[in-house]
């Protein structure tokens, strides 16, 4: 019977063995692995049921083979052997069959789901990078394109774990069943190289989109800002160019017009440049009349082109025309100069000729010297025409500040011209009059000169004095009478009237005349009047005494005749005329012409008086005589006669001396009294009226300023009121000028006509004058006053518009407040404009004030204005600065806010999901469900996660950019909030995972735990590879060191459930009967990649610390550049200031320097700090790593001794109580050790991911003590 059941277990070993052989190779689809190993556990579960039956068949062998004999024995072991030895066979067979298909189904699992599930996004993606559309144009779509780039970048980096995990699956499977592996070589394979070629796709295409939006933004930030210049430039050359009129400034001008060309020369690389890129843009879009974008770029380059080519018309237009005017204004500039220095030349010439002279041969000459300057007047004509025409096309030309320059000059040309007409009339006038007043003193000369030889020549041929009465004597004296007219009738009145005065007046208007040529004519020629005047008057004075004498021998010849009777009643009838003469004669005033005039003719009947006072002498004496030698009545007749005519002699002789003094007082009383007189009075206004008229053509500029055009108003306003003073005057001349006219004789000859028309005429012209001087000066007050007020006002305007800029704080770079800070800066700007037209009336009534006021009120209104518009355009141009900065700070602040609301509402969202599948099932299946779900929200909350970085590091960028504490507030409260929801999303999505992990694993579901976590090990591990960037600028690096703590917490959270797989683990290997090896190998793995990525974590703090460092070292040796520069410059400076300054740079200098030594000794202070920290953390490790190492030893120790049996000996007790208390001792004097270790690690409790981070850093560096640093 023993026999039979050995061989049917041989038999049934065989047969399981050939079945285990031709179970062929290991499928590697995953229900064909499940079914192969449900076979294989069939299997097993027969060969398991078979060991209790080979356990039994052994046992009863062993017995029996005790009975039997030897032969026998030897048999039945052999064959109990075989059993055996085949049976560990099969099982043998049996497990490694088992573990490869446990392994397998494992590996199946993992490379079919994950390859899945790569392969259908590989080819979704695929389809997708192909389906891509070329590269945008338009930045903000380029931006959008980069960042889904970027999105499927990072998705390739997550993607890469399980791309690593499949390629590292596939080949175990491979070697599990190379046949049915090849297959999924090919997968794999296939897999691995699409991945590859999207990756290069996508890499390509990252290239390409960086080139596009190098080249959009290149191309839409310069061509915004080239065009705003180009379009500002055309609305300039556009503008009708304010043309100077003079050369100088025109030069300047066409200079400037030239560097807009070199501008534009210079510029003509970059516009080559935007075209052509336009162009590529262009091409490479879908074309303009389907691409919205490109047409908008064709726009922008055709804009770009239409602006280019039009400057370059309006420049050259402009240079032509600026070299026309500049022509122009040379032509004429150089003309009216010319024209000027002649004309004045002109007039100098006219000035400094000689003063007309008192020969009328010399006065013919300079009469023709005249008519000569005329000729050369008359051809300076043609060139004022010239000249004036010139300057009507100038000022048509030029800009409006200049026109009143041209027209100034022209019309100085005019006033110059005008003058030098008036010097040549003057000159003619004078010349004519000087000639006619010359020629008439000659005629009168030659004429009293030919009528006195004539009358000399008469006397001389009168004969002797007869002796007879009747004939002899008579005919002489009537001979007398007719031959020379000097000689008065005794009875022929009207004779005397036309004859006896008549030379005598010719002879006082020649002395007149010649007093008046002597006045004109200077000393070297008076002689040529004087001379000729002498000779007459003695020849006059010898003709006279001849006549007196003829007439007195005429006279006395009747007497000598013995006719006494005739004498005397001749001489009486004589005397009687004479007398009645004298009696009707009237009193002469006022005119000196006329007294002059009557104290001639009283000379002649003074004359004739005094030549009858011989006869009237001899006639007493011969009636005297005749008286005493007769007697009677005839005696008395004479007696009367005589008496009657002594009396009528006493008459006329006192008559005629009266009227002597009369006319002899009246004209001393004209010239001793010539400025209270009339004449003088006259004189005097006629002065006072040349020297105003003179102070009113003075060319004076006008008063620029209220004060100087008031003071000028209030003067002239003086001489206007001297003038109503002298209004009094004119009008008494003009009575007294009638009341003279009418005392004077009708018949006299005056100058009082003639004066008092110059002085009617110079009166009207001075008071016409003042009329239009004092106009000018109150519209010059007046425009002064409106200028000024004017200005004052827009200064007062400007001070408050420039007080309201610089009150105004910087541009806030929150949206709200921004945008109303734009709502004020457009009512400011729009009040601003509203003054411009104010600024531009400014400049014009300033520059008509600048050309035509007075040079010291220029030069204030110049600076004045020059003031004004340089802050006009300070203020403008801040203006247009704010402006700018308020757009940035919108655009900047819009992109921050709309970028925080977005991910905010997601992120609400996102917790409001969460909190709503808090329950955690308990079926397997749904809480893979779950986790499924949960993998799906944290790859979309690793896809925010850039969006996160990029709006934290933006809101951080404005909070530096920011100096307003209000915008810090809120800037911070924004980022508090965006980091506190994120913080709380990320922690309940890891919470809800571990708790989901933890779940599965609870509910047996060890595989899937330990791949979840897996999954996130693998995710994780390229994000800490060595090949990532740490490097950047400070805030940078300090924000990834952020990034990477909470990681590290992240990384902690995931311990306890690294901890809840090993302690399943165990559970799975110590409570299976079934081989459990592929869990020790999953686990060993896990522990492998655990200990990878905390060692990379660890790497990864290093790495980030390191770089801090060396950004902290790179800025400060930056600060350290600045610094030495500051210093330099301090030191030029203090060099070139005064003394009283140099303290003030001293103390700077040394402010900074101190300042920054300080900074170097804080950072080597807390770099000695750390080194020190450092230190006494490695220290306190070393010494936690012993205790620990003594407590493994105690609890070793103290497991073993309560192992052992204690003995009932006394003498072993107290051996081993003994030796517990040298074991107690030992352990209690560790306890300091003890005590420090805790109370360091308590002390940092409150960071435990630092703590755990610093401690892993131990782990990795225990043996580089100190060798780390910060700084």
């Amino acid at each position: 019977m023993f026999d039979q059941a050995a061989d049917a277990e041989l038999s049934w070993i065989t047969e399981t063995e050939e079945k285990l052989m031709s179970l062929g190779d290991i499928r590697l689809e995953q229900d064909q692995t499940s079914a192969q190993l449900q076979v294989q556990k069939t299997f097993t579960m027969e060969i398991l049921r078979h060991k209790d039956i080979i356990d039994e068949l052994v046992k009863s062998g062993h017995k029996i083979m005790t009975t039997c004999r030897e032969e026998e024995k030897q048999s039945m072991k052999k064959k109990l052997d075989k059993i055996l030895k085949n049976y560990d066979t099969i099982c043998q067979m049996n497990s490694e069959r088992s573990l490869q298909l446990e392994r397998a189904q494992s590996l199946v699992n993992q490379f079919w789901e994950t390859y899945e599930e790569l392969w259908s996004w590989l080819t979704e993606t695929e389809r997708i990078i192909y389906q891509l559309p070329a590269p945008a144009l338009e930045y903000e779509t380029l931006r959008q394109q980069q960042e889904e780039q970027r999105q499927l970048r990072e998705l390739l980096v997550e993607l890469k774990p399980h791309i690593d995990k499949m390629n590292k699956t596939g080949p175990q499977l491979l070697e599990l069943s190379p046949r049915e592996g090849f297959s999924i070589q090919e997968k794999y394979v296939a897999a691995d190289t699409l991945y590859s070629q999207i990756k290069e796709d996508v890499k390509k295409r990252a290239v390409a989109l960086d080139e596009a939006i190098s080249q959009s933004t290149q191309f839409h930030d310069k061509i915004d800002q080239v065009l705003e210049s180009l379009e500002r430039l055309v609305e300039l050359l556009r503008q009708p160019p304010s043309i100077s009129a003079e050369v100088e400034k025109i030069k300047e001008q066409i200079s400037d017009n030239k560097n807009v060309s070199v501008d534009m020369e210079n510029l003509q690389p970059l516009y080559e440049t935007l075209k052509q890129r336009g162009e590529e843009m262009i091409a490479r879009s879908g074309g303009t009349d389907k691409d919205v974008s490109a047409k908008a770029v064709q726009c922008k380059v055709e804009r770009m082109v239409f602006f280019w080519e039009n400057i370059h018309m309006l420049v050259e237009v402009r240079e032509a025309k600026l070299l026309d005017v500049m022509d122009l204004a040379e032509k004429f500039w150089c003309d009216h100069m010319s024209l000027v220095v002649t004309t004045k030349d002109a007039q100098a010439f006219i000035r400094d000729l000689e003063d007309p002279g008192i020969d009328p041969l010399v006065i013919k000459q300079q009469q023709e010297a005249a008519e000569s300057k005329r000729e050369e007047i008359d051809g300076l004509q043609e060139e004022l025409d010239i000249v004036i025409n010139l300057g009507s096309e100038l000022i048509a030309a030029c800009g409006e500040p200049d026109k009143p320059v041209v027209k100034k000059c022209v019309d100085e040309l005019h006033s110059a011209w005008d003058s030098l007409n008036k010097a040549w009339k003057d000159r003619v006038d004078k010349l004519e009059e000087a000639m006619q007043a010359a020629v008439q003193y000659q005629d009168g000369l030659q004429a009293i000169f030919d009528w006195v030889d004539i009358a000399g020549a008469k006397l001389a041929s009168m004969s002797p004095i007869g002796t007879e009465l009747d004939f002899v004597v008579k005919e002489q004296i009537e001979e007398l009478k007719n031959k020379v007219s000097l000689y008065i009738p005794l009875f022929k009145k009207e004779q005397f009237k036309s004859e006896a005065y008549q030379q005598q007046k010719e002879m006082e208007r020649l002395n007149h005349q010649a007093e008046l040529l002597l006045k004109k004519a200077e000393e070297s020629d008076k002689h040529t009047v004087q001379d000729p005047l002498m000779e007459l008057k003695s020849i006059w004075d010898s003709l006279n005494e001849r006549i007196i004498n003829q007439q007195h021998k005429l006279g006395g010849a009747p007497l000598a005749l013995g006719q006494l009777q005739h004498a005397l009643d001749e001489l009486l009838a004589w005397l009687t005329h004479t007398e009645g003469l004298l009696s009707e004669q009237k009193p002469v005033e006022g005119d000196p012409k006329a007294i002059e005039i009557e104290l001639a003719k009283h000379h002649v009947l003074q004359n004739d008086v005094l030549a009858h006072q011989s006869t009237v002498e001899a006639v007493n004496k011969a009636v005297n005589d005749l008286i005493e030698s007769s007697a009677g009545e005839e005696a008395n007749n004479l007696q009367n006669k005589l008496e009657v005519l002594n009396q009528h002699w006493q008459n006329v002789w006192e008559k005629t001396e009266q009227r002597k003094q009369q006319l002899d007082g009246a004209l001393c009383q004209v010239h001793e009294n010539t400025a209270k007189s009339f004449h003088g009075e006259i004189e005097g206004l006629q002065q006072w009226l040349n020297d105003t008229e003179r102070h009113l053509l003075a060319s004076r500029p006008l008063g620029g300023l209220p004060e100087t055009a008031r003071e000028q108003l209030d003067a002239h306003m003086e001489i206007c009121a001297a003038f109503d003073v002298m209004e009094e005057t004119y009008s008494n001349l003009m009575q007294k000028h009638q009341q003279m006219l009418a005392r004077c004789p009708k018949s006299a000859e005056t100058n009082i006509d003639q004066d008092i028309n110059n002085l009617k005429e110079k009166w009207e012209s001075v008071e016409t004058k003042l009329g239009e001087r004092k106009t000018k000066l109150e519209e010059a007050l007046n425009l002064a006053l409106e200028f000024h007020s004017s200005l004052q006002d827009f200064i007062n305007w400007l001070t408050q518009a420039e007080q309201t800029l610089n009150v105004a704080s910087r541009p806030s770079l929150i949206l709200d407040t921004v945008l109303f800070e734009m709502d004020e800066h457009k009512v400011f700007a729009s009040e601003v404009n509203s003054h411009r037209d104010q600024i531009i009336e400014l400049d014009r009534t300033g520059t008509h004030l600048k050309y035509f006021s007075q040079k010291q009120d220029v030069v204030l209104i110049k600076n004045l204005l020059i003031s004004v518009q340089s802050r006009w355009e300070k203020m403008v141009q801040r203006l247009v600065e704010r402006g700018r900065s308020l757009d940035d700070a919108k655009k900047m602040a819009k992109q921050f806010h709309e970028a925080w609301s977005k991910l905010m509402e997601w992120l609400e969202e996102s917790e409001n999901s969460l909190d709503s599948e808090l329950e955690i099932a308990n079926d397997p299946d749904e809480i893979k469900t779950q986790l499924a779900q949960l993998k799906e929200f944290q790859k979309s909350l690793g896809a925010k996660h850039s969006v996160y970085d990029t709006t934290t590091r933006t809101g951080c960028s404005l909070k530096e950019k920011t100096s307003l504490a209000d915008d810090n507030l809120k800037l911070d409260d924004m980022l508090s909030d965006l980091k506190e929801k994120w913080d709380t999303i990320c922690g309940k999505s890891g919470e809800r995972q571990n708790k989901l992990e933890e779940a599965l694993l609870s509910s047996g579901q060890f595989t899937d735990a330990l791949q979840a976590l897996s999954d996130w090990l693998y995710r994780v591990e390229p994000q800490l590879a060595e090949d990532q960037p740490v490097h950047g600028d400070v805030s940078l690096v300090i924000y990834m060191i952020k990034n990477h703590k909470v990681f590290q917490k992240e990384l902690e959270k995931r311990a306890s459930s690294m901890q809840a797989l090993e302690r399943s683990a165990g559970e799975v290997t110590e409570g299976s009967r079934d081989d459990s090896s592929w869990v020790k190998v999953q686990m060993q793995e896990l522990g492998t990649r655990w200990d990878t990525v905390c060692a990379l974590s660890v790497l990864k703090q290093t790495r980030l610390e390191a770089a801090l460092r060396q950004e902290f070292m790179k800025k400060l040796e930056e600060k350290q550049a600045e610094l030495n520069k500051a210093t330099s410059m301090g030191n030029a400076l203090l060099a070139l200031c005064p003394p009283d300054c140099s303290t003030t740079f001293k103390h700077w200098i040394a402010l900074i320097w101190a300042r920054f030594e300080e900074v170097v000794v804080c950072t080597q202070q807390y770099q000695q700090r750390l080194v020190g920290a450092l230190a006494g953390l490695l220290t306190t490790q070393e010494l936690l790593e012993a205790l620990l190492v003594q407590l493994q030893w105690a609890q070793t120790t103290l497991s073993d001794k309560d192992k052992e049996v204690i003995p009932q000996e006394t003498e072993e007790v107290k051996a081993f109580v003994a030796e517990h208390q040298t074991f107690v001792e030992e352990m209690t004097r560790k306890q300091p050790d003890v005590d420090k270790v805790t109370k360091t690690y308590k002390r940092k409790a409150a960071d435990p991911s630092s703590l755990q981070s610093y401690v892993l850093a131990l782990d990795k560096n225990k043996q580089e003590k100190g060798s780390g640093q910060f700084l």
